[in-house]
């Protein structure tokens, strides 16, 4: 009985244990906060210092020895995307990702009437050789891409034009030929009981936007990854899971 109590106590943690595993958490706790502040002191003092700095800091990530998609994603934050997009919105939200050749295809048989009617006149739609497709296809391809991979979640106007190929100066342009796709896009769910898009909400580059419903996003994704014209989404799209 002794021997028994004897090593249920050895299992158990002591107070001194529990109280030691505190104040490490409470000293790491502090210890962030001071990093934290050094690096707002030394942005204040010295910003293209900082500004030169933070990118090398940022790319010695723990995340990407792990994820080589978020150093991607990281490579095109850093350059430009990290205007209309916070930092927490590119941390994997998983280590593990899954390459595109682990997407199962969709099965028409296994969807409702509306939705593999919608796939089936998307697959009429982005038929033949993509690399002959014209500029608007492939546009329309690519915001149906990465707004179905984004799902209910969203993409800022910014990202999206950016995607497009259109920089800084070319907002305008990009605005509209973000609507034409759009409009082109949803004129194929026409005549179904489907509405394909939220209405977006926001201005400018940080206005959202985003499919109506998750599981129209998640048919239309898998679609997506498995046709060879996936190869013209973005490379953090590329990964599905």
């Amino acid at each position: 009985m002794k021997t028994k109590q004897h090593n249920m106590n050895k299992s158990r943690p002591t107070q001194n244990t529990t109280m030691g595993l505190k104040n490490e958490d409470q000293r790491t706790e502090k210890q962030i906060r001071r990093y934290l502040e050094a690096f707002r002191n030394l942005a204040d003092k010295d910003p293209k210092g900082f500004t030169s700095l933070a990118p090398e800091l940022l790319k010695r990530s723990v995340y990407q020895k792990n994820d080589p998609v978020f150093y991607n994603k990281l490579s095109l934050w850093l350059e430009e995307d990290w205007v209309w997009t916070p930092f927490s919105d590119i941390i994997p939200k998983k280590l593990e990702l899954h390459n595109n050749k682990n997407v199962k295809p969709v099965d028409v048989k296994n969807l409702s009437p509306a939705f593999a009617e919608l796939i089936s006149r998307f697959s009429d739609k982005f038929s033949g050789d993509y690399s002959r497709w014209d500029t608007a296809i492939k546009d329309q391809f690519i915001v149906l891409g990465i707004l179905a991979i984004e799902g209910k979640q969203g993409v800022r106007q910014g990202k999206l034009v950016h995607h497009l190929g259109l920089k800084k100066g070319q907002r305008n342009q990009g605005s509209n030929a973000l609507r034409a796709a759009k409009i082109a896009l949803s004129r194929q769910s026409k005549d179904l009981p489907i509405s394909m898009f939220k209405d977006a909400v926001g201005n400018g580059d940080e206005r959202i936007h985003a499919f109506e419903d998750a599981n129209l996003a998640d048919c239309v994704a898998r679609f997506i990854l498995n046709h060879d014209a996936s190869v013209l989404l973005p490379s953090p799209f590329m990964k599905y899971e």
